[in-house]
């Protein structure tokens, strides 16, 4: 009997010792891992917004995003360049009690539904070699039909004029709303001007009219209220309009 319950003794003290080594093991991986993992998502980023912009792969993304892309913040409120956010992430320093706020409670109709936004949020400013704004990229989410859709949507220098808009991470369906991320559909979004209407059918001849997504017609919503949200007036509209009044010139 004695024998027995030392056995046991033994393989419980054991177990513990081997799951307390493993939980250390992974703790100290993750400690370790997790600059690796920041620095690759701000690469896959920079990647994305220089994608917006109209930059191709390159061999150096850092290298490049800091030559031809100026990061500035602004005052969601009143549209002017702000103080940067230090570790700004666009997925979660809404949640920042002092940086974010809840939509609703403020009485701002969350059509995007994003539930909170930020004070203040980066624009990204391409430049041409002469030092003149190629484009203005803006980051921008909503959500589709499984969860939020994170992008960015890439404009001309007058403010209004789409050139590109790009979603690097959402869950839609494969083959269905994933479709955000073809090409031959985003590339339906250049030349179009803002205010943009995603619409069933064809949407050709019309400026503000997107064709929306064959069978996707809630992640299609989703775009829609997105952009209509980022870049109206509780979005970047603020800033946009100082953009169009010469802002950048």
């Amino acid at each position: 009997m004695s024998s027995n319950n030392e056995s046991i003794g033994k393989t419980l003290a054991v177990v513990v010792s081997l799951c307390l080594v493993c939980a250390v093991i992974v703790s100290l991986t993750s400690v370790q891992l997790r600059p690796l993992q920041k620095a690759n998502k701000a690469k896959d980023i920079q990647s994305n917004i220089l994608a917006a912009a109209g930059i191709g792969k390159v061999d150096n993304v850092a290298e490049t995003f800091d030559a031809k892309i100026e990061t500035r913040f602004v005052d969601m409120q009143s549209g002017e360049f702000a103080d940067p956010v230090e570790d700004f992430d666009f997925e979660k320093t809404k949640y920042d009690a002092e940086e974010g706020y809840p939509l609703k409670e403020n009485g701002i109709k969350d059509i995007a539904g994003i539930q909170r936004i930020t004070k203040r949020a980066p624009v990204y400013i391409s430049k041409k070699d002469d030092g003149s704004t190629d484009a203005i990229i803006l980051p921008i989410q909503g959500y589709g039909l499984w969860g939020l859709m994170y992008g960015f949507i890439s404009l001309e220098s007058d403010g209004e004029t789409i050139k590109d808009i790009i979603f690097y991470k959402h869950n839609e369906t494969p083959g269905l709303g994933g479709e955000i991320q073809n090409p031959q559909w985003t590339a339906t979004w250049e030349g179009k001007e803002l205010p943009i209407q995603i619409v069933k059918g064809t949407a050709a001849g019309d400026e503000h009219k997107i064709d929306g997504l064959s069978g996707a017609t809630l992640t299609s919503n989703g775009v829609d209220h997105a952009v209509d949200f980022w870049t109206g007036e509780n979005g970047f509209g603020p800033f946009l309009a100082k953009v169009r009044k010469g802002a950048l010139n």
